[in-house]
C-alpha cells in the first residue's frame, strides 16, 4: 500500500511579492479608516479649520480686505487649508506614537511586504486626508463669497496645492514623530505651526509686515502656497508660488525624508 504524505510546512513568501504601490494604497486607505475614527483627527482635519474659517472671515475679513490684498475671502481660505495640513499632521504622529509604543508598528514591519510602502502609504494617506478637508473647506467657504473664478480644473488644482504641502510638512512630523520619547515633543510644534500662521501672505499682506520680516514672511512654505492657491481661484500668480511650493516641499522630503525612513525603522523594530 502506497502511502501519501503532504507537506505542511508553509512557503516563505518574499517581501517584493506585493508591488510597492498596492501595498502603499492599501497603507494608505487601512490609515484613512483609522483615522475616520479617531475624534481627534477628525476635528484637528475637518471641524478646527472650518471654525478657523468663520472666525478669521467674521472678525478679520473686512480689515483684511481693505489693506488691498484682494478679498479676504480667498487669502484666508488657502490659509486654513493649510493650517489644517500642519496641524493634522500632529494629529497623526500623535497616533503614530501610538502605534510605536503598543507594538502596532512592530507587528506590521514583519509582514511578507515591501517596507518602503508604510512609509509611502502615510504620505499617501496624509495627503488624501488634506484633500478631503480641503474640499470640505470650500463647501464652508462658499456662503461667505468664495468661488471658482477660472473653472473646475483650476479649482482641482487649488485642492492638490494644500495636498502637495501636506506631504513636504508630514516628512518632517514623521521623522519628529519616530524619534520623539512622548507625545509632549511633537506637541511642541504646535508653537512652530502658530508662527507660521499669523506671519504669512494669507494672513495679511506682506507689506503690511516690518520690513525686516517681509522678506521672512514672503518665503516661509505657506505663503507661496496660499498665493497659489487664490492664484487658481481668485486670479493671480500661479507658475511661480506653485514652483515655489513643489520646491518647499521636495526639499523637506530630501532633508527629512531619510531621517524619517530610519526614525520609522527604529521604531518598528523596538518591540
Amino acid at each position: 500500500m502506497t502511502t501519501t504524505t503532504t507537506d505542511t510546512t508553509p512557503t516563505w513568501q518574499p517581501r517584493q511579492a506585493v508591488p510597492v504601490i498596492r501595498q502603499s494604497l492599501v497603507h494608505a486607505g487601512a490609515l484613512l479608516r483609522s483615522w475616520s475614527r479617531d475624534p481627534g483627527i477628525v476635528v484637528q482635519s475637518l471641524v478646527f479649520p472650518a471654525f478657523m474659517l468663520l472666525m478669521f472671515q467674521l472678525v478679520l475679513g473686512k480689515t483684511v480686505t481693505s489693506m488691498g490684498g484682494g478679498d479676504s475671502i480667498y487669502g484666508n481660505t488657502g490659509l486654513v487649508a493649510l493650517v489644517g495640513a500642519l496641524f493634522g499632521t500632529l494629529a497623526t504622529a500623535i497616533s503614530l506614537i501610538h502605534e510605536r509604543d503598543t507594538g502596532l508598528l512592530a507587528r506590521m514591519w514583519t509582514l511578507p511586504v515591501p517596507r518602503a510602502g508604510f512609509i509611502a502609504g502615510r504620505l499617501v494617506a496624509e495627503a488624501l486626508r488634506t484633500g478631503i478637508a480641503t474640499v470640505v473647506l470650500f463647501a464652508v467657504a462658499m456662503p461667505l463669497g468664495f468661488r471658482f473664478e477660472h473653472g473646475l480644473a483650476a479649482g482641482i488644482g487649488a485642492i492638490l496645492v494644500p495636498m502637495v504641502f501636506a506631504v513636504g510638512i508630514a516628512v518632517p512630523v514623521i521623522a519628529m514623530a519616530t524619534v520623539a520619547s512622548g507625545r509632549q515633543a511633537v506637541q511642541q510644534l504646535g508653537g512652530l505651526f502658530l508662527l507660521l500662521l499669523f506671519f504669512n501672505g494669507g494672513f495679511a499682506p506682506v507689506s503690511e509686515y516690518p520690513g525686516r520680516l517681509q522678506p521672512v514672511v514672503r518665503h516661509q512654505p505657506m505663503s507661496p502656497a496660499i498665493d497659489a492657491v487664490r492664484g487658481l481661484t481668485e486670479g493671480g500668480p500661479v507658475a511661480a508660488p506653485l514652483a515655489t511650493t513643489v520646491a518647499w516641499t521636495a526639499g523637506l522630503v530630501v532633508v527629512f525624508g531619510p531621517v524619517a525612513v530610519r526614525g520609522y525603522r527604529r521604531a518598528a523594530e523596538r518591540r
